[in-house]
Parts: structure tokens; C-alpha cells; sequence
């Protein structure tokens, strides 16, 4: 359930277009044939981390949002599942694409 919409008004499609548009305006569009994690790569952590608490507090549909997307530390087992294993999926400074759960789509910014 969402904490600034009840009910949510997304479809789950909706939902998951949302996030890639999100993720695409922290790290923009590739050029030529460059790839996504090239670009990505070539963010400064300061900025991206900056781009995405920002959207994060003005999108996010998780208390997070409070704080610019930042949840803390959090150990194994603390987080759903399919949350979880895409954390630590990523390197530290790598955005996620989609992740599905079953509170919804999310985009993730691994930080430490």
C-alpha cells in the first residue's frame, strides 16, 4: 500500500515504466554505442546519489522517501526477498533496473 496514495492508481505496468523513466533521469540516455553502464559509470557518486534522493522524495511511494530514498543499513533477512537479492546483486554505486516485490516496483542505489 502506498503511503501517499491509498488506493494505489498505477497498474503494475505503469508502475515499472515509472521506474525505468525514473532510473533513465538519474542517469540519463546513452549516446551512440555506448551502454547503459558506461554511462552510469561515468556519473559521479555525489550526483547520482543527489538525483536520486531527490526523485526519491518527490516519487517514491515508500516512507523512505522521508529520506530521500535512504533506508539504512539493513542485514540479511530484513528486506523481501526479491529486494534483498537485487541489493546485493549490486556494486556499491550501481543503480538497479526494475525489482519487483510484492510491495511493488522499485529502483535501488546501492550505497555501501
Amino acid at each position: 500500500m502506498s503511503w501517499k496514495k491509498v488506493p494505489v492508481e498505477r497498474t503494475p505496468e505503469e508502475a515499472e515504466a515509472k521506474v525505468r523513466d525514473l532510473r533513465q533521469q538519474i542517469i540519463g540516455k546513452p549516446e551512440g554505442d555506448e551502454t547503459e553502464e558506461e554511462l552510469e559509470a561515468r556519473i559521479p557518486a555525489k550526483e547520482k546519489l543527489a538525483r536520486f534522493g531527490k526523485l526519491a522524495a518527490e516519487e517514491s511511494d515508500c516512507s523512505s522517501a522521508r529520506h530521500n530514498g535512504d533506508l539504512g543499513f539493513f542485514g540479511r533477512g530484513k528486506m523481501q526477498k526479491a529486494f534483498e537479492q537485487a541489493v546485493l546483486s549490486l556494486k556499491v554505486g550501481q543503480i538497479s533496473g526494475p525489482v519487483k516485490s510484492d510491495s511493488g516496483y522499485h529502483i535501488i542505489l546501492r550505497t555501501k
